[in-house]
């Protein structure tokens, strides 16, 4: 189901009013107004729009919630459709799949240790691990480790340490008899692995990373194509270690980070309070070589962030875990002897179809 309304003009964020480009910027707002009312006329008529609903209200939200100041580039692809509500919605098309479906990731690599460490004290397993890495994380069990000696050797929200490592280290595994929780732990990407995983020059995969960047282009930036480009994707500060749960949250955009005035200090929010129990408000990030680990990039949690809310405001996050979920059945049926290739087929195509 396509989310709430858009707001009307005057709602638009004070920097925004405040722009030297307002009246351009709140006049190619009204555009996806005007385009937000055709297609109420045409579902009171009986034509199915849900999905051209989620694609203009992606548009429309995105004003409310951008992630930075540099919002020309985005007002400029709205007001050269001409108001035309076929190419506003291509635009929105494109948004919907190569924005919110880009950071609403459902697979993720999990490797654990290759083994368990002796028991060691923290400091001695900092160095072994150090030993066994040389420069910038090139894959996920490499950003992973570099990411546990960063974060601790916890997840960044709720601070439970890594069963794997606290049970082989006395000092963390003595730390969890007196009290500290423990629990499996994850490496979290903030922009998504897949996005540069196995590409080959002119595939569809490589035109589908081009459109990935091109879009968050026109979202007023141009540096994350060239910092996370092939293996610089699993850099340190475009990962995180985060408990189980909390990955899953995470990269279904149910939690995002929030800055705070106080650097590297962030409010922990979420697309209803349910997301947010026995969890703490604000997390505060931290290293112990801001050189050698670097902390999560503003940036990018910022960019989530703004994805998050626009999934969740546009209904757009609910339509694709409807399709996963339609997805998941078609597995049931064939595994119960029904016939579902068909139907499973059409279901995957529709994800990929825009």
């Amino acid at each position: 189901m396509p989310g709430p309304a858009l707001p009307p003009a005057n709602t638009l964020p004070l920097w925004i009013r405040q722009h030297p480009c307002s009246h351009e910027i709140e006049s190619a707002y009204n555009i996806c107004l005007d385009l937000e009312r055709w297609i109420q006329r045409e579902a009171d008529l009986g034509v199915e729009m849900e999905k051209a609903m989620i694609c203009c209200r992606i548009l429309g939200y995105l004003f409310h919630h951008f992630p930075s100041h540099d919002i020309k580039p985005f007002v400029r692809e709205i007001v050269t459709t001409g108001g035309q509500p076929e190419e506003l919605l291509k635009l929105g098309e494109r948004f919907y799949a190569y924005f919110v479906k880009l950071f609403m990731s459902y697979k993720r690599i999990t490797p654990a240790p290759s083994s368990h460490p002796s028991r060691w004290s923290v400091d001695n397993l900092v160095e072994k691990i150090k030993t066994e890495l040389n420069g910038a994380p090139q894959n996920h069990k490499t950003a992973k480790k570099l990411a546990l000696i960063r974060d601790g050797f916890q997840c960044v929200v709720t601070k439970v340490y890594d069963d794997r490592i606290a049970s082989s280290n006395k000092t963390l595994e003595q730390a969890v008899i007196d009290g500290a929780p423990k629990g499996i732990t994850q490496c979290a990407h903030i922009f998504p692995e897949s996005i540069n995983n196995k590409i080959e020059s002119g595939s569809n995969k490589e035109n589908y990373a081009a459109t990935v960047w091109a879009v968050l282009d026109r979202l007023g930036y141009r540096n994350p194509r060239q910092d996370l480009d092939g293996a610089s994707i699993h850099r340190l500060d475009n990962v995180m270690t985060m408990e189980v749960s909390v990955h899953d949250d995470f990269d279904r955009l149910k939690i995002y980070f929030t800055a705070t005035e106080v650097p590297n200090r962030y409010k922990l929010e979420a697309v209803r309070d349910y997301f947010l129990a026995n969890r703490p408000r604000y997390v505060t990030f931290s290293t112990p070589d801001a050189e050698k680990y670097p902390l999560p990039n503003p940036t990018y949690l910022a960019i989530h962030a703004t994805c998050a809310k626009v999934a969740h405001l546009s209904g757009a996050a609910e339509h694709i875990e409807e399709v996963l979920e339609r997805m998941e059945d078609t597995r049931v049926l064939a595994e119960d002897g029904g016939s579902s290739e068909v139907l499973y087929t059409a279901i995957l195509s529709s994800m990929h179809a825009v």
